[in-house]
């Protein structure tokens, strides 16, 4: 098995969590400094507070997403680009999408050979349009101790680190990453029930992947189980449910403790979807 090059996941999230001890911090202020300032000083502040300590590379063969991203396309990938994403990292063994220290390193790289500018890491996440600029210049100048640890923490989220996480799996607010499951979920659903990788993928796209990639890895949900999933896509299909997903996929997630809908085929659980969904 090939081993990729990746940053070390104590040294990662140890640097993520000693930013985020103090909020508002001088070392906080500093960090959305030099991310503002672009690529050469921050990615000097990378290596003297991150990349250069002892064993903080894992060494391996290098991964470069070779594509000059827009911020907006970095932000949230069409599906072109989520194309490219997907053919540069789908033979990388599984385990890597999952660490945080693989994404970093990637990142790292795309800002080095000029990818992406190190102030869209700062964009808003909720796609309001706020640039990376916009984000860093209004924490840097601010009072507000929140909004800067805020930022820091937006941030750090872009560069797949784990600290501003919690328990949250890396691609549910990482955009690379969560690009890449989206594509590698219609891949599988698409070989499993009667919908095309388009339809699957479309499907993704029109919802809120967001809500499904928080419950796809969660334990209170089976939605990742093939035939819950399959139910629910075939459903969604006919009705986007217009805002009422999450609540969907959390009855789902309780009908599934007392009743195996995992086990059922994909046409019968979308009845049982359908159901749950004219009930609410």
């Amino acid at each position: 098995m090939i081993n990729y090059e990746r940053i070390d996941e104590v040294t990662c999230n140890n640097f993520g969590n000693n930013l985020l001890s103090d909020k508002g911090s001088d070392e906080q202020i500093e960090f959305l400094q030099l991310c503002r300032n672009g690529k050469d000083e921050f990615l000097n502040y990378l290596d003297k507070k991150l990349l250069s300590n002892e064993g903080a590379i894992i060494e391996g063969e290098g991964i470069f997403l070779d594509h000059k991203f827009t911020e907006a396309e970095f932000r949230f990938p069409p599906k072109d680009t989520q194309k490219i994403i997907w053919d540069t990292f789908k033979d990388v063994p599984r385990e890597n999408m999952t660490l945080s220290g693989f994404w970093c390193s990637v990142i790292v790289n795309m800002i080095k050979n000029n990818y992406i500018k190190s102030y869209y890491l700062a964009s808003n996440l909720n796609g309001v349009n706020e640039t990376g600029i916009h984000m860093l210049d209004s924490a840097i100048k601010s009072d507000d101790n929140k909004k800067i640890d805020d930022c820091v923490r937006r941030v750090l989220r872009s560069m797949g680190s784990s600290a501003p996480r919690g328990n949250r799996i890396i691609f549910y607010d990482f955009y690379l990453g969560r690009s890449y499951w989206r594509w590698n979920w219609a891949k599988k659903m698409s070989k499993k029930i009667g919908l095309s990788f388009e339809e699957i993928l479309n499907i993704f796209d029109k919802t809120s992947y967001s809500d499904f990639s928080a419950q796809m890895h969660s334990g209170k949900s089976y939605i990742s189980q093939t035939n819950t999933l399959g139910g629910l896509l075939l459903f969604l299909k006919e009705d986007n449910l217009k805002g009422k997903l999450k609540n969907v996929i959390n009855k789902i997630s309780y009908k599934s403790a007392w009743k195996a809908i995992e086990i059922q085929p994909p046409e019968l659980n979308k009845k049982e979807i359908e159901i749950i969904a004219n009930n609410l």
